[in-house]
């Protein structure tokens, strides 16, 4: 699915660290609190599997897919200003493919998605073709645990042992698109949650006490300054060893 920070295009270098963590490491129970599109964790193979996001209608729109539901393939230009000034008319899982697949740049209702073809005359059903990726994840995540909260109050942290933990929060310093964060608290509820798990976090930069142990420059337009040189990262937590 489009998303917004999105971890897609590094799909194929972080998703081999994290399914070679769990491997190595016979974890049995995987978890991302900021499971967004589901971009990495439809790949990811492990016993148990859990996906949380603080955006409730994003949540049930994959608890919905899980469930057997049929979005419709196209979604016009009216019918997306009507949901998206009447959500609670429609059910929330439809409000919530409404917001993210017809909208530009996949950002929560940030206006109607167009665009053209490389022959810049033909028209492009942007709306359908985020739906058909959408479709294109649902027998990948038919057995994750779907869940909607804060990442601090709706994970037990004195009850996760030997889990993975990968967070790819909103970075600080970009475009909110889900839910505004304090990343100092952020960072030291990674660090007691790594205390009895092994916890990776995407981000630019990392406070003391984490290692990178993978990084790749790239060009972002999540900044607020616009499109910007920018060095993706992967840190662990040095109170765990891979």
């Amino acid at each position: 699915m489009k998303y917004v920070g999105s971890k897609n295009r590094f799909k194929k270098e972080i998703a081999p660290i994290l399914q070679n963590i769990i491997d190595n490491n016979n974890i049995k129970s995987y978890y991302e609190p900021f499971v967004g599109g589901c971009n990495m964790i439809d790949v990811i193979q492990c016993e148990k599997r859990v996906g949380n996001d603080m955006h409730t209608y994003l949540i049930d729109m994959w608890k919905a897919l899980q469930s057997g539901w049929k979005p419709p393939i196209h979604i016009t230009e009216d019918e997306y200003y009507k949901v998206k000034n009447n959500k609670n008319e429609y059910s929330s899982y439809y409000v919530g493919l409404v917001g993210f697949a017809a909208s530009y740049g996949a950002k929560w209702f940030g206006g109607y998605a167009r665009g053209f073809k490389s022959d810049g005359i033909t028209p492009r059903d942007i709306p359908n073709e985020g739906i058909r990726n959408i479709l294109r994840q649902v027998d990948k995540i038919k057995d994750v645990k779907f869940i909607s909260g804060d990442y601090k109050e709706i994970t037990p942290i004195d009850k996760l042992n030997g889990w993975l933990i990968y967070c790819d929060p909103p970075y600080k310093g970009t475009t909110r698109y889900s839910e505004n964060i304090n990343h100092d608290i952020f960072w030291k509820w990674c660090e007691k949650i790594g205390k009895n798990n092994i916890i990776i976090v995407s981000e630019y930069s990392a406070p003391d006490g984490w290692v990178c142990i993978w990084s790749k420059d790239t060009t972002t337009s999540l900044k607020t300054d616009a499109h910007s040189k920018r060095t993706e990262k992967l840190w662990q937590y040095k109170g765990v060893d891979i």
